[in-house]
């Protein structure tokens, strides 16, 4: 018998007892202290104030993600484009439209989306989108090298326009100018995702466009806009519609974790032994919600956009295009109703049945001893009438307010979704010892739940850095995957149950040390024969 003398590990806060495991392992598979002999009875009270030090590369982390953001926020508002004179440009054009930083990372955001589409549907490219860090390397580069060729693109007509409002501006400067920006915003961004905390895109991406939305709303707030302050009630939407759409995100975090605890945890509230690191095996992780990611109230926002473009070159009459922008009545009912088809269009694509049986067999194939999945397609279903609700409320609510956070249909619930991940890596960080090390990435999220329930069963502790955000976005954002990590000392025992798992690849054949070596032959001495009759 051994115990978890940890009284910062997470099983410990959760349960408030120590871990004991009957089987022969040296860690724990919470929080990978070394185990000590005895029952749990010797382990020091939970009040202990004896704590897990600070880890000393969390601070690292937290300065690198500071210092990119700042540089991303500060950027815009610091680094003008070349040959730009403040007293001459005209009062309609933004002083942030007119820097280094305009073009940003959008241009690699769409490339890198259009590539995970081509990948999609070629068949030969369609093997590296789950092929592990050496399919996801390729795309990757693919996807960075067809974005700085739209950068180029976009900084051409930046500099174009820029010259009819300046003459003497030169082209060439604000091109390479615009170049560098995101250039520089591509290194940050990778810089935050490998020494950082979280995904470096995704925070680049959001954070920049909240403090934008922030400045708006105080111009508005402040009476600066010609439309004067706005009223009480406004405000009230202008402020509760971001807390009401934060809240519904997360509740949609929560759901599948309050489950999966249930079923670890059960009634009592503490287990005397850690669930899935002996013999029991694997068991299967539920669904997550929202089962069909933000992308089916996005569409129809995309709708209305491409409506309105069509009314206004006369390809449809004009009151047709404007009449699909009511936040009433039909409009709003065609809507809905489009977004719940959505939901169970992309649900079920995303959380195919077949696919999921397909991987927890081969997790059964490796952990004989896990529970079996859920026969027929009731978890799914029910996991897709969960996710239309979430997403209703995520097309209603921005038609309430037209500026602020809330008017936006997508920042408010990815902005959640980051910032629940990052607490989440700064818990873990906190509780695991040792440094913890990416060995596999995945976009599927069921795909990602089922390893680490297989990698958790082997006693190896698991984050699942950005699963959350990847739950909210989807395919809509593939430049954010779920890393798997694991501390660095358990990563090659984490790579190649990984491999085999989602590769389907053979573990390694056993060789046997207690076995005694063949006897070595003898080699025979061939005589010589006699020169002569003397000689012999």
């Amino acid at each position: 018998m051994k115990f978890c003398p940890n009284v910062a590990c997470s099983h410990r806060q959760r349960t408030g007892t120590p871990a004991e495991y009957d089987v022969e392992r040296p860690d724990c598979a919470d929080c990978g202290a070394a185990l000590m002999d005895g029952p749990a009875y010797y382990a020091a009270p939970s009040s202990d104030t004896a704590a897990r030090p600070f880890p000393p590369g969390l601070s690292s982390r937290i300065g690198v993600t500071v210092v990119a953001l700042a540089i991303a926020i500060a950027g815009p508002r610091l680094l003008l484009l070349p040959q730009i004179e403040t007293g001459t440009r005209l009062p309609e054009i933004s002083l942030n439209q007119r820097n280094v930083f305009s073009v940003g990372l959008s241009p690699i955001l769409t490339a890198a989306l259009f590539v995970e589409l081509v990948a999609w549907i070629v068949p030969s490219l369609r093997p590296l989108r789950h092929a592990g860090p050496e399919g996801r390397e390729k795309l990757g580069r693919a996807a960075i090298l067809l974005g700085m060729v739209l950068t180029l693109f976009q900084a051409y007509a930046i500099a174009r326009f820029q010259s009819l409002l300046d003459p003497g501006a030169s082209q060439l400067d604000i091109i390479g100018s615009l170049l560098a920006g995101t250039s520089l915003l591509v290194l940050l961004a990778t810089w935050v995702t490998r020494r950082g905390l979280g995904n470096g895109f995704a925070l680049l991406y959001l954070v920049p466009e909240l403090v934008t939305q922030g400045e708006l709303l105080h111009a508005v707030l402040s009476g600066v806009l010609p439309d004067g302050p706005p009223t009480s009630a406004e405000m009230a939407r202008i402020f509760a519609i971001p807390a009401l759409l934060a809240g519904t995100t997360f509740a949609c975090a929560r759901w599948p974790t309050r489950r999966d605890e249930g079923v670890l945890v059960g009634a009592s509230g503490a287990e005397p032994y850690r669930q899935g690191a002996g013999p029991r095996g694997a068991n299967p992780p539920p669904l997550r919600l929202p089962a069909s990611g933000i992308a089916p109230a996005l569409i129809p926002a995309g709708l209305a956009v491409l409506l309105w473009r069509l009314s206004t070159v006369g390809l449809i009459p004009y009151n047709a295009g404007a009449l699909y922008f009511e936040t009433d009545g039909a409009p709003l009912v065609i809507r809905l109703v489009l977004t719940a088809a959505l939901v169970l269009v992309f649900g079920w694509g995303f959380q195919a049945p077949t696919a999921r049986e397909a991987l927890w067999r081969r997790v059964r194939e490796y952990s004989p001893d896990s529970r079996p999945l859920e026969e027929g397609d009731s978890e799914v279903l029910a996991a897709l009438r969960r996710s239309i609700l979430p997403l209703c409320v995520f097309v209603i609510l921005p038609l309430l307010v037209d500026v602020g956070p809330g008017a936006s249909l997508y920042l408010v619930p990815l902005l959640t979704m980051l910032v629940l991940d990052l607490v989440a890596e700064v818990r873990a960080r906190m509780r695991i010892e040792g440094e913890l090390v990416s060995v596999w990435p995945e976009h599927r999220v069921f795909a990602a739940d089922m390893v680490a329930a297989a990698l958790r069963s082997e006693g190896i502790p698991v984050l699942l850095r950005g699963v959350l955000y990847r739950t909210m976005a989807r395919f809509a954002h593939p430049f954010v995957p779920i890393e798997v990590m694991v501390p660095a000392s358990r990563a090659e025992d984490a790579t190649r149950i990984v491999r085999q798992i989602m590769l389907g690849e053979l573990p390694p054949a056993e060789v046997r040390t207690d076995e005694p070596a063949p006897p070595a032959k003898k080699k025979k001495r061939k005589k010589k024969p006699a020169e002569d009759a003397a000689t012999a």
